[in-house]
C-alpha cells in the first residue's frame, strides 16, 4: 500500500469524488476540499505530499490556492489540473510553484504517472533538507571544539563574519582547520542555503585554474567539448571558498580582482559579461603581506580580500584545546569502530600533549583515529598511538657541547621527520608544513640521511 498523502482541491462535487475514489483504490490516502479555505484546513489537519488543484475554482483562481498551500507547507508539491491547458496556463502554474499540470478531462494513468514523478520530486526535496540540516548541524558553532582564550577570540571573529556579506581572509598553518572555519561561517549566514563550492588552487594544473573558476565555452582549448560552468557561477546565492589563495598565479589574480570589485567575469573563450551573488572566503597557509612585498601577490587584491582577517593560531601555540578535541575525536573514531573506548592511559595523555603537531588539528585527529583502531581495550596506550610520537630521531634535543652545525641538524632532522610523519610521507605537503620548496626538502633528505627512517616509518604504519 503507498501511504502518500494526496490533496485534491476541486470545487465539482462529482469530479471531487471521481479522483479521490481512483487514488484510494491505488493505495493512497486521500482529502479533498471545494477551495482554498477548506484545503488550508485540510493541510493543517494532515500535511500532504501532492495536491491536485483545479484552475479555476468557483471565484477563486487555483494559482492563489497553491500560493497559499506551500505557504502553508513549503515541502508540498503541487500539480494544477485545467481544462484550458495553454503555455500562458503551464507558465502561470510553475511559476506559482507547481510542480506539472494534466489537462481535463483527467486521464487517470497520466495523473498517476505525474503523481509518482511528484512524490519522486518530494522524497528528493526531503533528502536535501535532510542533508542541508545534517551539514548545518556538523559545521555549527556548538561543533567548533576550543578552550583556549585564543580560539575564543576566532570564534567571535567566526560570529561577525557570519553576520556580514565581506570578503574573508583565513590564515594559519595546514591542518589547523581553515575550511571547518569557512564552512561553519557559511552555515551560519544568510547564504546557509544556497551552495558552499571550494576550490583548492594548488591542487589543480596551472592550465586548468581559470577554466575551473570561470568557466568555459565550447572550443575554449583543446579537449573543451561543451561549455563548463565555473565555480563563480556555481556557487551563486552561497559561498566559495578559495583555499590557498596565495598559490593562485598572478595573471589570474587580475581576473579574481575584477570579480570582487564588480561581481563580474567571462568564461574561458567567451566575450558575454555574466555576474554572480557569491560570497568569497579565501584561505591561505602563507604570508600573503610577505609575498605582495615580493611581487608575487598583488596589493590591491590582498587589500579586497582582507576585510576580515581570520587568524588561526597553530595547535602548539594552544595547547589547553588538545584535551577537548582529543575527547571529541575518539567519541567520534570508537562509535565508528563499535568500541567501549572510556579514555587514555596517562601516559599516552602526556605523549599527545606534549608533541608540538607539525601537522595541527589534522595531525591530532589522525593520531587519535589510529589509536582507536589499535586499541584492544577500552584505554588507549603509548603502543596504540603512531610511531612519530613514541619514537624520536638520534638525540632528540642538542646538548650543550654540539657545535652549532650539528644543534642545526639535529633541529632540522626532528622537524623533517615531523612534517614527513604529519603529511604521510608527501613530500609536497611536508615542504609546505616546513614552508620550504620540495627541492630544498629532498636535498635535506638526502644530506641528512633521512630517506631510510621515512622509509621504514611509513613502512611501519
Amino acid at each position: 500500500m503507498n501511504q502518500a498523502v494526496i490533496l485534491i482541491v476541486e470545487d465539482d462535487p462529482l469530479q471531487r469524488r471521481l479522483v479521490r475514489e481512483n487514488l484510494e483504490g491505488e493505495g493512497f490516502i486521500v482529502n479533498d476540499a471545494a477551495d482554498g479555505k477548506a484545503a488550508v484546513e485540510q493541510m493543517r489537519r494532515l500535511p500532504a505530499d501532492v495536491a491536485v488543484v483545479d484552475f479555476k475554482l468557483g471565484g477563486e483562481s487555483g494559482i492563489d490556492v497553491i500560493r497559499l498551500l506551500l505557504k502553508e507547507n513549503p515541502a508540498l508539491v503541487p500539480v494544477m489540473a485545467t481544462a484550458f491547458a495553454s503555455v500562458e496556463t503551464a507558465v502561470e502554474a510553475i511559476k506559482a510553484g507547481a510542480y506539472d499540470y494534466i489537462v481535463k478531462p483527467i486521464d487517470f494513468k497520466k495523473l498517476l504517472l505525474i503523481i509518482d514523478r511528484a512524490l519522486e520530486r518530494h522524497r528528493l526535496q526531503a533528502e536535501v533538507r535532510t542533508l542541508r540540516e545534517t551539514l548545518a548541524d556538523k559545521f555549527s558553532a556548538r561543533n567548533f571544539i576550543f578552550a583556549s582564550p585564543a580560539m575564543e577570540a576566532v570564534s567571535r571573529l567566526m560570529a561577525k563574519a557570519a553576520e556580514s556579506d565581506a570578503n574573508v581572509l583565513i590564515t594559519g598553518e595546514t591542518g589547523t582547520g581553515k575550511d571547518l572555519v569557512a564552512r561553519s561561517i557559511h552555515f551560519a549566514s544568510r547564504r546557509a542555503k544556497g551552495p558552499f563550492l571550494a576550490v583548492n588552487i594548488p591542487s589543480l594544473p596551472e592550465s586548468l585554474i581559470e577554466s575551473e573558476l570561470f568557466g568555459a565555452e565550447k572550443g575554449a582549448f583543446t579537449g573543451a567539448g561543451e561549455r563548463k560552468i565555473g565555480k563563480f557561477e556555481a556557487a551563486g546565492g552561497g559561498t566559495l571558498l578559495l583555499d590557498e589563495i596565495g598559490d593562485l598565479p598572478v595573471h589570474l589574480q587580475v581576473k579574481i580582482l575584477r570579480f570582487l570589485q564588480d561581481r563580474e567575469f567571462s568564461r574561458l573563450g567567451g566575450t558575454a559579461v555574466l555576474r554572480s551573488d557569491v560570497r568569497i572566503i579565501a584561505a591561505t597557509n602563507r604570508d600573503l603581506e610577505r609575498a605582495v612585498a615580493e611581487g608575487s601577490f598583488r596589493a590591491d587584491l590582498y587589500y579586497r580580500l582582507d576585510v576580515i582577517r581570520i587568524a588561526l593560531p597553530p595547535l602548539r601555540e594552544r595547547k589547553e584545546d588538545i584535551p577537548p578535541l582529543i575527547d571529541h575525536f575518539l567519541r567520534k573514531y570508537a562509535a565508528r569502530e563499535k568500541k567501549d573506548i572510556r579514555g587514555l592511559s596517562a601516559e599516552a595523555l602526556a605523549l599527545l600533549t606534549g608533541h608540538r603537531f607539525p601537522g595541527n588539528v589534522r595531525e591530532l585527529e589522525n593520531a587519535v583515529e589510529r589509536a582507536a583502531v589499535f586499541c584492544d581495550g577500552d584505554t588507549i596506550r603509548t603502543e596504540d598511538l603512531p610511531r612519530s610520537l613514541t619514537v624520536r630521531p638520534e638525540t632528540d634535543l642538542p646538548s650543550g657541547s654540539d657545535s652549532l652545525e650539528d644543534k642545526v641538524r639535529r633541529l632540522e632532522t626532528r622537524e623533517i621527520l615531523d612534517a614527513l610523519q604529519a603529511s604521510g610521507g608527501v613530500k609536497s605537503k611536508a615542504a609546505r608544513l616546513l614552508g620550504i620548496t620540495e627541492r630544498m626538502l629532498s636535498y635535506k633528505v638526502k644530506i641528512y640521511g633521512l630517506a631510510s627512517k621515512t622509509q621504514g616509518s611509513a613502512a611501519s604504519e
